[in-house]
């Protein structure tokens, strides 16, 4: 939800830049950075850099239209790529207005693809308020690229959600994308009741102390059902139904395992399975 700073007096939208390592996200901050002219925008903080790839995040607030005589900041923030980063990405998907997810459109960034937006996903489950998504079809120049309308059937995206076609190392998209995400952030201003900005989003200074805060305890988190199952893009399954089929076949595999171990100890033979090579083993038993 957005919020109201009264120190400075304006509205503020956080904005959240997800996807993959090295889909571009930081390339689309650096891209707004260029096109915006220096008064309305500040500079990129990014508070840790590790042979190019962002370890906490990228922060760029820039100045968009007064809404109703008020002032109006969106923050634009990118999360960490990296898989084993995931702690320090939920934080911040936690606090988005609005999410931009970019995707590599490569033929073989497509696993990653679909495995970073089903955590991306798993996030959105555990927030208390829901949150509009924005898709970019990043990387539209490389051979073979998949296309939006792949992208969308890989990723399983309904038609409301909206998906823009890009190359933000040469800049194209990266204006669509921005100026569709700053529209769904201003709609959001309109009729919600909003809350106090906090301090710790007040800044990038107060936001790298906040996502600190998450580096004494720094679980990966629950697996998802859908990330288990990333790969049958194809196949629509429950979560329900999955969790279910995980869960029965790990009590399968544990049963099993167990007659398999008193079989060979010569223990309640009449246990051990009656077929297949564990069932032979046992049966030979006295």
């Amino acid at each position: 939800m957005a919020s109201f700073d009264s120190e400075r007096k304006c509205h503020v939208v956080r904005i959240v830049y997800d996807g993959p390592g090295f889909a571009g996200k930081t390339t689309n901050l650096k891209r707004v950075h260029e096109i915006i002219p220096p008064s309305r925008r500040s500079e990129i903080v990014t508070p840790a850099e590790l042979k190019g790839r962002t370890m906490f995040f990228d922060w760029l607030e820039i100045e968009g239209p007064r809404q109703g005589g008020v002032g109006l900041y969106f923050q634009l923030i990118t999360v960490p790529g990296q898989i084993e980063r995931n702690y320090r990405r939920r934080p911040l998907v936690a606090m988005a207005d609005v999410i931009v997810f970019v995707c590599d459109s490569s033929p073989g960034a497509i696993a990653d693809t679909q495995r970073t937006f089903a955590r991306l996903r798993a996030s959105i489950k555990r927030r208390t308020e829901p949150v509009s998504i924005i898709v970019q079809a990043n990387k539209q120049d490389v051979e073979g690229a998949l296309s939006p309308a792949m992208l969308r059937r890989k990723l399983r995206l309904d038609g409301s959600i909206p998906m823009i076609s890009a190359n933000a190392a040469s800049g194209d998209g990266v204006r669509a994308t921005l100026n569709e995400a700053m529209r769904v952030g201003v709609r959001s201003l309109k009729g919600a009741e909003l809350t106090p900005l906090i301090a710790e989003f007040a800044n990038a200074d107060n936001l790298f102390d906040h996502v600190l805060t998450f580096e004494d305890l720094p679980s990966a988190g629950p697996v998802d059902v859908e990330e288990v199952n990333v790969r049958a893009e194809d196949i629509d399954v429950e979560a329900q139904e999955m969790a279910a089929h995980l869960g029965a076949s790990s009590l399968d595999a544990l049963e099993a395992r167990a007659r398999r171990a008193a079989a060979r100890s010569g223990l309640h033979p009449l246990e051990a399975p009656a077929d297949g090579a564990d069932g032979a083993e046992g049966a030979s038993r006295p």
